[in-house]
C-alpha cells in the first residue's frame, strides 16, 4: 500500500474522521496507488467490510481489509520514513556526496537497521578521497540521522594518506570538497557554534601534529578577532578579478571553501595565469605559478607608492633613451664620489 505524497493529508483527515464517526475497518485496492480518498471505503462491521471485498475481488482487481487505526499506524510511519530519506539525500547533495548512495541508503532505511554505513570514492586531481558515511536510527522513532563521515585522502604512497573524522550538526557541517581541502592543510572559512549555543564564523585549519584520544586531528581556529580580513587582503594585488563585483564575490566564496583559486594578474603576464589560497594563519594568502611553484609576494603585490604591477613592468621593459645614455657617465662618477666622501 502507497499513498501519493499529496493524497497524505487528504487520507490522513479522512481516516481519522470516520474513526470519530464509529467506523472502525478499510477496505482498498491492494495493488493500485491511493491517490484519493475516494479510493477508500470505511464500515462499522467487518463483516461488512469484507463482503465489499469479496463482491469487488476478480481476477483483475483484488482488495484487502484492514483495521483503520492498524492502516494509519502503517502510513504515519512509511510518510515519516519517506520524509526522512528525502531529507537525507537532500543532505547528501548538500555535503557533496551527490545522489549515487541514493539506492543504498533508502534499502538500509527500509530495512530498518539500528545503524549502517555508506561508502563512496571521490576522484581529486592525482589524489582520491574515501568517504564512509555512518547514519544511526534514533531510539524513540524511526527517524534516521546522519551523524559523521569518515574522509581519508590517497596521495599514492601510504606513508602520505590523511584521514580524519568530521562530523555532522543538524545537517550542516564540512563538506566532502572542504574536506579534502582541510586534508591537503588548507584552511576553511566555517560557520559555527559555541558550547554555549552562539553563532560565530572563523577559519579552521586541521593540526597535524596533535590529536584527541579517539585519534582526530585537533581544530585550529582563526575567528574575526584574529585579525583576518580575506578582501582586504586581496586587494595588495592586482587580481583582475577583483574589479567585476561578481566575480570578485565568487573568488571570495571559493577561497572560504579552502579551494585553490586560479586568477589573472593585471597586466597579463607572460607567465599566464596565477594560482591562490588564503593562509589565515598568517594573515596572507599564497601566490602559485602555472606549473604550482610557490611565488614571492612582494614581487606581485601593489606597489606602496601607488603605482601598479603594471607600472613597475613597463619601466623595467622601457628602453634607455639617447639622453638616459649621455646622463650615465656623469651619474656613475657622482656615484662613485659619494661613495669615496664616505
Amino acid at each position: 500500500m502507497e499513498v501519493t505524497q499529496n493524497a497524505y493529508s487528504e487520507v490522513f483527515d479522512f481516516l481519522n474522521k470516520q474513526l470519530i464517526d464509529g467506523k472502525t475497518w478499510l477496505v482498498h485496492h491492494s495493488t493500485d496507488m491511493i491517490n484519493s480518498i475516494s479510493d477508500l471505503h470505511c464500515f462499522s462491521k467487518a463483516s461488512d467490510a469484507r463482503q465489499f471485498e469479496h463482491d469487488n475481488t476478480s481476477h483483475f482487481d483484488r482488495y484487502c481489509t484492514k483495521r483503520i487505526k492498524t492502516f494509519l499506524r502503517t502510513l504515519k510511519s512509511t510518510h515519516m520514513n519517506s520524509q526522512n530519506l528525502e531529507f537525507l539525500q537532500t543532505n547528501l547533495k548538500y555535503f557533496g556526496f551527490g545522489d549515487k548512495l541514493n539506492d543504498d541508503l533508502k534499502k538500509n532505511i527500509e530495512a530498518q537497521k539500528a545503524e549502517f554505513q555508506l561508502k563512496i570514492e571521490i576522484p581529486h586531481f592525482n589524489n582520491k578521497m574515501d568517504y564512509t558515511l555512518h547514519f544511526k536510527k534514533s531510539n524513540t522513532s524511526d527517524m534516521y540521522f546522519f551523524n559523521r563521515y569518515d574522509a581519508g585522502l590517497k596521495n599514492g604512497k601510504h606513508e602520505n594518506d590523511k584521514a580524519h573524522s568530521f562530523y555532522v550538526n543538524k545537517g550542516s557541517g564540512i563538506t566532502a570538497k572542504e574536506a579534502f581541502n582541510l586534508l591537503e592543510g588548507r584552511s576553511v572559512y566555517k560557520d559555527l557554534v559555541s558550547k554555549e549555543g552562539e553563532k560565530y564564523s572563523a577559519w579552521v585549519k586541521l593540526d597535524f601534529e596533535n590529536t584527541d584520544k579517539k585519534g582526530n586531528h585537533l581544530l585550529k581556529q582563526f575567528s574575526e578577532k584574529y585579525g583576518f580580513d580575506l578582501g582586504k587582503t586581496l586587494s595588495n594585488y592586482p587580481i583582475k578579478e577583483l574589479q567585476d563585483p561578481e566575480q570578485k564575490k565568487q573568488l571570495i566564496s571559493s577561497l572560504n571553501k579552502g579551494n585553490v583559486q586560479q586568477v589573472s594578474m593585471n597586466p597579463e603576464s607572460k607567465e599566464g595565469k596565477f594560482y591562490i589560497e588564503a593562509i589565515p594563519q598568517f594573515k596572507n594568502i599564497n601566490v602559485y605559478d602555472s606549473k604550482m611553484h610557490l611565488l614571492k609576494r612582494q614581487s606581485l603585490q601593489n606597489q606602496n607608492s601607488g603605482k601598479s604591477l603594471s607600472t613597475s613592468q613597463d619601466t623595467l621593459k622601457k628602453p634607455m633613451q639617447k639622453k638616459d645614455l649621455d646622463e650615465q657617465p656623469a651619474k656613475q662618477k657622482q656615484t662613485r664620489k659619494r661613495k669615496l666622501s664616505v
